[in-house]
């Protein structure tokens, strides 16, 4: 099967360089590529009541016939479900679904943080407030991400891993370690399409979708930043976690509705070190897939 985009990453689970399958790519690469779709992304796709619109028919009845192709075209592996195929009420149901944790165990070293999701990684030791980042063909910085001088000021210079979840993967997202998690609080934005599908310029994602900030102060770690940011067709992000209420490491604190997502870890300055092989593809400009639980850092010196 060809695809419009040849999105390569380093899967780690199997230590090798593939190329990621993008669901709706010819549609994308139309909204991202040409003029009309530049338009009709500027003034409609960004719109929330698209978003709620797209969302609701795919928590219609109907929208079940679209699970069986989805898995296939998409390669879900179909062992780690919890239950049949038919069971499910609706698409969004399916893409919301529970998993078979055990195939998840969290790393039981302490002095490990754990990836909060399966997607592909960036991972940046050190950051700077005004730094760009560069995420495939979408940029941010920390400012007009946090849009909070007082969070900006916690952590600049310090860490961030950045994971993007694909339309098939798993996304419930956990606790990277173990601590208390204060509430969850909304940083408005609008709900772009999700991804790196503009082959020629670059796109301001991260700083401008609708996101959810939490600050979890580890056991480990200090105190960890952590954000889910809402995409198109991701109407809603549902925490599922008690504020104030101590978490272990791998509990699920939420989920997210219909839609590719992603979710962001910020660290505070000498708190963490990377797993280098993370960094080192970073350098490279390639992402790496890591599942929920694996390490993707340590408390320094460890």
């Amino acid at each position: 099967m060809s695809y419009r985009f040849s999105i390569k990453y380093f899967d780690r689970t199997d230590g090798m360089l593939k190329t990621e399958r993008v669901y709706a790519d010819g549609f994308l690469h139309w909204l991202y590529n040409s003029r009309a779709g530049n338009l009709s992304n500027a003034f409609v796709f960004r719109q929330k009541y698209l978003s709620k619109l797209y969302g609701w028919l795919h928590n219609r009845r109907l929208s079940r016939r679209k699970v069986a192709p989805f898995i296939q075209k998409m390669n879900v592996n179909a062992d780690e479900l919890i239950c049949p195929i038919e069971d499910f009420s609706s698409f969004n149901d399916f893409f919301k679904r529970e998993i078979d944790l055990s195939k998840r165990p969290v790393d039981p070293n302490p002095h490990a943080c754990i990836a909060p999701v399966d997607g592909k990684i960036l991972a940046y030791q050190t950051l700077d407030p005004d730094m760009t980042f560069r995420i495939k063909r979408s940029i941010f910085n920390l400012r007009s991400f946090l849009r909070d001088e007082t969070l900006v000021e916690k952590f600049s210079q310090g860490s961030m891993l950045v994971s993007r979840l694909g339309l098939k993967d798993y996304h419930h997202f956990h606790f990277p370690d173990s601590g208390v998690p204060g509430e969850a609080k909304s940083i408005k934005g609008k709900y772009y399409v999700s991804g790196p599908y503009s082959l020629r310029r670059l796109i301001p994602f991260y700083s401008e979708n609708y996101r959810m900030l939490t600050i979890v102060h580890s056991e480990h770690f200090g105190q960890i930043a952590m954000v889910e940011i809402g995409a198109f067709t991701v109407g809603s992000i549902q925490q599922r976690y008690r504020p104030g209420c101590r978490v272990v490491k791998g509990d699920r604190k939420g989920f997210f509705e219909m839609g590719g997502s992603t979710v962001v870890l910020l660290f505070e300055t000498k708190r963490i070190e990377l797993d280098r092989d993370l960094c080192i593809n970073t350098r490279n400009d390639i992402e790496t897939y890591v599942q929920m639980g694996d390490s993707v850092g340590s408390t320094l010196g460890k």
